[in-house]
């Protein structure tokens, strides 16, 4: 009976693995037709003709240190901005002096939280988008770097797909900490299908970086209609698919860049804390299904490492990962190597995202408390 047991656990862990690589495997062939710009992929476009009118709001909330260093990037953009705004959201650090130092920008202040049944991201671009006036907007978050072509990738990628474009940017790493992305990263990219599986639509869109035409904005409702959300992307991306309005999702490579939790490891574990438990089941049950395989291939990888067979899907699931983790950011051969510390990790911050969203019923984010009941 305990052979029998073995062999069918054995088995099992067999098609686990193997359901794990051929979805990898399509998901990295996949990926190469997502980068947001390239020489091979924008070739074949028409040059740009036309001047639209680009509203650029930037929320911000603590930001003094990234705007310094963002709003020089958006305002020299190949692809001038109609504007740009920044939200000032009640920070208490020199944000607003930084934004308003620059004469190209309007800065809008809020003096006071947000109202009730608002969360503060999309109340900050909510009274951005009150206050402009181009027919396409751009939402950038304060800690992005952009190339010079963004805004031109972005409205050419917009006029060939149409409806909302959002870009996940390429992570660049200046402490080692930061390496600890790296299977959030992947969830975020591939398991939670926010690319979009071959003939599905996508789970939401990427939040750093979001383009759209005002029309399309207003039709949907915009953050008003998801003012409660967390996970304020991916509601905005279910948005529009509800609304039958395309979204598509790009890999920023090398046209925009950040540093995801540059303020500490204290900042990275509040940050995914907030978002884990929440977006666990958000994207869907396909979603939801995709990253139970992600899992389950990636946990009977370690789990036999001991035996000949063990260590070739061990270094198999290594290689698979490192793959698939370098178009996302800067990850070295080691982040791969040593790849079950870093789900360890994923999983302590799982369980407390769980504890902070079912007991306690709130996530901590920048000095505020947001309620998730």
């Amino acid at each position: 009976m305990k052979s029998q047991h073995s062999g069918g656990g054995d088995f099992l862990k067999y098609i686990i693995f193997v359901t794990f690589v051929l979805i990898s495997l399509s998901y990295i062939y996949y990926a190469k037709k997502r980068i947001l710009h390239s020489k091979k992929s924008l070739s074949d476009l028409h040059h740009l003709t036309e001047n639209p009118k680009i509203s650029v709001i930037i929320p911000a909330r603590n930001e003094e240190k990234n705007l310094s260093k963002l709003l020089p990037l958006v305002i020299n953009q190949s692809l001038k901005p109609f504007e740009i705004i920044v939200v000032d959201d009640n920070s208490t650090d020199g944000t607003f002096s930084v934004a308003r130092s620059f004469p190209e920008v309007t800065v809008i202040r809020l003096t006071e939280e947000p109202p009730k049944g608002w969360v503060g991201k999309s109340w900050a671009i909510w009274n951005g988008y009150l206050n402009s006036s181009g027919e396409y907007l751009l939402f950038l978050d304060a800690d992005v770097e952009p190339s010079n072509e963004l805004i031109q990738s972005l409205f050419l990628r917009q006029k060939e797909y149409g409806g909302l474009i959002s870009v996940w940017p390429y992570q660049r790493f200046e402490k080692f900490y930061e390496h600890l992305t790296l299977p959030f990263n992947i969830m975020i990219v591939y398991a939670s299908n926010n690319l979009g599986f071959p003939n599905k639509v996508p789970s939401g869109a990427f939040g750093p970086t979001i383009f759209t035409s005002r029309r399309d904005y207003e039709i949907t409702g915009g953050h008003q209609a998801i003012k409660d959300s967390v996970l304020e992307d991916i509601k905005l991306g279910k948005l529009y698919i509800n609304h039958g309005i395309k979204v598509t999702n790009f890999l920023g490579n090398h046209t925009i860049k950040f540093r995801m939790y540059p303020s500490g490891f204290k900042q990275l574990f509040e940050g995914f804390s907030k978002n884990m438990s929440p977006g666990a089941t958000i994207g869907g049950l396909f979603s939801f299904l995709l990253s139970l395989i992600f899992m389950a291939g990636i946990y009977s990888s370690f789990t036999s490492v001991f035996t000949l067979d063990g260590v070739v899907r061990y270094l198999t699931v290594a290689l698979i990962i490192y793959i698939m983790a370098k178009p996302t950011g800067d990850y070295k051969w080691f982040d791969a190597l040593f790849y079950p510390l870093h789900y360890i990790f994923f999983l302590i911050v799982f369980f407390n995202s769980l504890y902070l969203t079912i007991f306690k019923k709130q996530v901590y984010w920048k000095g505020r408390k947001i309620d998730v009941s």
